[in-house]
């Protein structure tokens, strides 16, 4: 009995990691929002963060954000922090005089844990303003490289 338990806790929790490879790749295929509209700006920074391209996701900063935190800082803070697997979805967008703010909901899968998956939810809102015909990512001054 206890055998038979084993290998059907086994055979879940793969099947569960193939569903969030699936999901992930899925995702990940998915088209680009325009680069011109605030949620096509969240949706690339979040790309080059989860890709590990700091440098391109520094370049999505407003300059305000990239005076009060310098690109070493954001490197530094940016390698120490864990990308999970993760799906967001976009809620609502508002624009108003130059600025915008973009919420999604920010799904996180975790398949590690020994005896099934956990998922969990938040929402996540950015920022944004418009510079120079350009939206740019802006953050608090005491949050250098916020992720999720």
């Amino acid at each position: 009995m206890s055998k038979a338990w084993l290998i059907g806790v086994t055979v879940f929790v793969v099947a569960l990691a193939v569903a969030g490879i699936v999901v992930a790749l899925v995702t990940r295929s998915g088209g680009l929002l325009p680069a011109d509209s605030p949620e096509g700006i969240v949706q690339r920074y979040l790309r080059a963060m989860q890709d590990q391209d700091y440098k391109v996701a520094y370049g999505y900063l407003s300059s305000t954000s990239q005076k009060s935190c310098s690109l070493d800082a954001f490197l530094r803070e940016a390698s120490y922090r864990e990308v999970r697997d993760s799906h967001m979805t976009l809620e609502d967008s508002r624009r108003l005089d130059g600025t915008a703010v973009v919420s999604a909901r920010v799904t996180v899968f975790d398949p590690a844990l020994p005896f099934g998956s956990s998922e969990y939810s938040y929402e996540r809102t950015f920022q944004l303003k418009l510079e120079n015909g350009a939206w740019r990512v802006t953050w608090p001054d005491y949050q250098c490289a916020p992720l999720y």
